[in-house]
């Protein structure tokens, strides 16, 4: 249970802000950003941080830090390159968030629902003066019709203009970290509603404005999930449960965002050809299939060379690859992407297995809309447990 004590500082904030920048905010995709200011704020943490981080968290990180670097090696064996830039980058991002779930230990996803709470709230002001208003704030231009206000991101194409991306890249991630938030916070939701309820719908509202296809089936899949297996009344369950299907079916069938994109999607992958690639979630996957078969126990590599090495065409286009949890089997293997899940389920299983589960489907499901495993927020959730006791 969540109760208020003098645990909280606001320099594990900061460690939360931190994380959530670097798991898709814009600013961090600038030249000089990219290539150091992730090892450099990982360096500062440890320096500041060195008398709480024990060899509790060390001995772990090591060993998967090792198994990558094996990974790699058993690649460079097989497909004669392997970018070791990225997979450094990679094992220090892991490090990264580590260390940020490490610190924070079972204050963490309360902290990290607060500081959702009011990320939404700037999202709001920030979508109702400029995609709603149109006001024009002077910002950073970054993309084609995308600007940055560090606190927001704006995307002016069509498909985008009327939904709410927050401050990350785009609409889908911004639901993606929302619904990372709730399956985090799902086993104390009923505390929350009692103590925190504004907060709660000001998260489930900034999901709704997202418009999100990923996010509204992640959303609804959760809700049954806890309907389910955390709502004790069997009545409420009977009450509900139709209530929730009748809504879902009024909402899809009054929401042409949501029928265009599925079809969209549907129709794409329907005639893909041998072959070809698509930056549908399901196109992305059909693709894929042919570099997990090719490699299924090492992965074909970060590297563009050896990731699409069959289709040479492909090779430094800087494809927008939609489906996350395909294209990092093709990209690490399918033992990798099976003991990512295996140690977030145990991980969370210490606190609550009944929420271990909802989070390994939310880890799924989302990762088939974003490239999740890129960004610490995902990454470090094998490192979330009870290292130390709080109340809140």
């Amino acid at each position: 249970m969540i109760k208020r004590n003098e645990n909280f500082k606001r320099s594990d904030y900061l460690l939360i802000i931190l994380l959530l920048i670097f798991s898709g905010n814009p600013i961090t995709n600038f030249s000089f950003a990219e290539k150091y200011s992730l090892l450099i704020v990982t360096i500062i943490i440890i320096i500041a941080y060195r008398k709480e981080i024990k060899i509790n968290f060390y001995k772990p990180f090591f060993i998967i830090a090792s198994t990558l670097i094996l990974l790699y090696l058993c690649q460079l064996a097989t497909l004669h390159f392997v970018s070791w830039l990225a997979g450094f980058r990679y094992i220090v991002t892991i490090l990264f968030a580590g260390i940020v779930y490490y610190l924070l230990a079972d204050r963490f996803s309360f902290m990290f629902f607060i500081a959702i709470y009011y990320i939404s709230l700037l999202s709001f002001v920030m979508f109702i003066l400029i995609n709603l208003l149109h006001l024009p704030i002077p910002g950073i231009p970054f993309t084609y019709q995308r600007t940055i206000y560090i606190i927001y991101t704006y995307l002016g194409d069509p498909t985008h203009a009327l939904k709410n991306s927050g401050m990350f890249w785009e609409p889908g991630a911004f639901a993606g970290i929302l619904m990372m938030c709730i399956g985090l916070n799902v086993k104390d939701l009923s505390f929350l509603w009692k103590t925190h309820k504004t907060k709660v719908v000001v998260v489930i509202l900034a999901l709704l404005t997202t418009q999100s296809t990923t996010g509204y089936i992640t959303f609804f899949i959760t809700s049954i999930y806890y309907i389910l297996f955390f709502v004790k009344n069997p009545l409420i369950k009977v009450a509900i449960i139709p209530a929730i299907f009748a809504i879902s079916i009024l909402a899809y069938k009054n929401a042409d965002f949501l029928q265009e994109k599925i079809k969209d999607q549907s129709e794409k992958t329907s005639i893909l050809g041998r072959g070809e690639f698509s930056n549908s979630r399901f196109g992305s996957f059909v693709f894929d299939l042919h570099y997990i078969k090719k490699h299924p126990l090492i992965g074909n590599g970060f590297s563009d060379i050896t990731r699409y090495a069959d289709h040479p065409f492909l090779i430094g286009m800087h494809l927008g690859h939609a489906n996350g949890f395909s294209n990092y089997m093709a990209c690490l293997g399918i033992p990798f992407m099976f003991f990512y899940l295996l140690l977030t389920f145990q991980a969370l299983y210490k606190i609550e297995r009944r929420q271990a589960f909802l989070v390994c489907l939310i880890i799924v499901l989302t990762l088939f809309g974003e490239q999740w495993l890129n960004f610490p927020l995902y990454l470090g959730i094998i490192f979330i447990n009870n290292r130390r006791k709080y109340t809140f």
